[in-house]
């Protein structure tokens, strides 16, 4: 498991710099959309461990803010986002260990001629849909 999560970083990171050699902010957008995949993922088996009553686990809820949509994503940002964000970080961009992956992981080739693809790609989507459908699912379950 481990190897696959490392994997997932490895690819992100060969891919960013192979299709955007010049940028500059490439670590901020390769955590950032990691880490959202993360919550993601978290958050569609918090749904169905709640929807079979095998764990419960309270969410916080924050009304201050003058919008419903607001009001709850800043609570799926804190309980979903911020744990990943924090682990992701000193996982990966800590003392600059994606380096040290990057060395260990050289072997793993990013060519470019498939524009699409690749393991950091088909786990964003597979996991965007896959929220797509338990967020459908659990509203009709739930009606």
């Amino acid at each position: 498991m481990k190897n696959l999560y490392y994997l997932l970083w490895i690819d992100s990171i060969k891919r960013i710099q192979l299709y955007h050699p010049n940028k500059k902010n490439w670590k901020q957008e390769v955590w950032f959309l990691n880490t959202w995949m993360n919550a993601l993922n978290f958050w569609i088996i918090f749904i169905w461990l709640k929807y079979y009553d095998i764990c419960h686990i309270p969410l916080i809820q924050i009304d201050i803010f003058p919008g419903v949509m607001l009001n709850a994503f800043v609570p799926f940002a804190i309980e979903f986002a911020l744990p990943f964000g924090v682990l992701n970080y000193f996982l990966i961009f800590h003392n600059k260990r994606y380096e040290k992956l990057l060395k260990r992981y050289e072997d793993y080739k990013v060519t470019s001629k498939p524009r699409v693809g690749g393991i950091a790609f088909i786990y964003s989507i597979s996991i965007v849909i896959m929220s797509f459908l338990t967020a459908i699912l659990y509203g009709i379950v739930l009606n």
